[in-house]
């Protein structure tokens, strides 16, 4: 299966020529200046609380995708900026949020990642739950005490599944409406990518003592190809080229393969681009997907409830069809290694460095984030207006 590169705003032809002509005079999309970033912005507590409540406890972020919980009454856990969330998919087929906490004393409630559960029991005292989150059991109710059981159900998030993605805003009074987020160019491209119809191979979840935003930087630009990966990727990727186009407040940089080369004489028109080309769309606040020619890949990064300099990085293999056979799950075991190699061994290695090296005392406080990085500057643009900063 090959995944053709959506444009819902332009042409394939533009982009080609674009890039063409970026990759035969060694040139890349720029910003109109050298932006400088605080690099207390990485390491302060107060800020990163504020970006907890401010961010993500207003904007809807993925917390996993359909396949993670295909059935009725599955469920998935995973760690959110602000709150451990459950995830049940309901007896009807759509997916509810829900705060993993038991109303009675505060007790996790569920440890397990996943499974499939018809009730909720919390183990300290046995209270029980449905999974639309309604208080079901309270053992020994006649010694508890009175009280109104419909008013004690789990905390519900604002959660909504689409394309294939389940997503949440990490606030209960939160309202959520992921369409209008993406806004319509972006909501149209996924559409056409059909999301809705991969399947997730393979996820990692990793916990790192790196600032989200230090680790979502790493991900935007293509000038660090050439030195990080120098012993993996960069003999197969052009090194500081690559377009970048806004789609609403998100965007899509576009990044040429080495064996572009091979059709840079064809039309612009006609040039079958591709197979040549790692298409990467950021996602405000705090997600990139890469369209590879064959299959997606999902990165979330996620903010620790408590430090400012820790995140959780979360890579999800997205495929076209659930891998059946032997030869399929050979080509994704290997797609998934490579990912190990570079991501998590090169890209998070060098970044756990970089997060340490800004708590030196005599580190200069002033970080550049350069012309020909404009995906990262757009990021920072986005995060400054929201945060209120001029």
């Amino acid at each position: 299966m090959r995944v053709d590169i959506e444009l819902p705003n332009g042409s394939k032809a533009d982009l080609a020529k674009r890039l063409f002509a970026h990759v035969e005079n060694s040139t890349t999309d720029l910003a109109p200046d050298v932006l400088e970033i605080d690099s207390w912005e990485y390491r302060d507590p107060e800020l990163a609380r504020r970006e907890r409540r401010e961010i993500f406890g207003r904007f809807p972020i993925v917390a996993a995708h359909s396949t993670e919980l295909p059935r009725p009454f599955d469920f998935h856990r995973t760690q959110l900026p602000n709150n451990e969330v459950l995830l049940v998919r309901q007896q009807d087929g759509t997916v509810r949020a829900f705060v993993n906490v038991c109303r009675h004393r505060g007790a996790r409630l569920v440890e397990d990642e996943t499974g499939s559960r018809k009730q909720f029991s919390c183990r300290y005292h046995g209270w029980g739950y449905r999974p639309d989150g309604s208080l079901k059991v309270i053992p020994a109710p006649g010694t508890f005490g009175g009280i109104d059981k419909d008013c004690r159900g789990l905390v519900g998030l604002p959660c909504e599944e689409r394309h294939g993605l389940v997503w949440v805003v990490d606030n209960p009074e939160a309202e959520i409406d992921v369409a209008a987020w993406l806004g319509p160019e972006m909501d149209e491209t996924l559409r056409r990518y059909r999301l809705a119809d991969t399947h997730c191979y393979q996820t990692g979840s990793f916990d790192e003592p790196i600032n989200w935003k230090t680790l979502t930087d790493a991900f935007l630009d293509a000038y660090h190809i050439a030195t990080t990966h120098v012993g993996s990727v960069a003999q197969y990727f052009y090194s500081n080229i690559q377009l970048y186009d806004p789609v609403g407040r998100h965007g899509r940089a576009v990044t040429p393969r080495r064996s572009i080369d091979k059709i840079l004489h064809e039309p612009p028109e006609t040039a079958p681009i591709e197979e040549h080309v790692t298409a990467g769309y950021s996602f405000m606040p705090n997600m990139v997907m890469l369209r590879q020619p064959d299959h997606f890949q999902l990165l979330t990064f996620l903010p620790h409830p408590r430090s400012a300099e820790r995140c959780r990085m979360e890579i999800r293999l997205l495929i076209p069809e659930p891998a059946d056979t032997e030869e399929q799950r050979t080509l994704w075991d290997k797609n998934w290694r490579i990912l190990m190699a570079v991501l998590r061994d090169e890209d998070m290695g060098l970044n756990r460095d970089l997060q340490m090296a800004m708590g030196n005392e005599n580190a200069p406080r002033t970080l550049l984030v350069g012309r020909n990085e404009v995906v990262n500057q757009r990021f920072h643009a986005w995060l400054d207006e929201t945060m209120g900063r001029g």
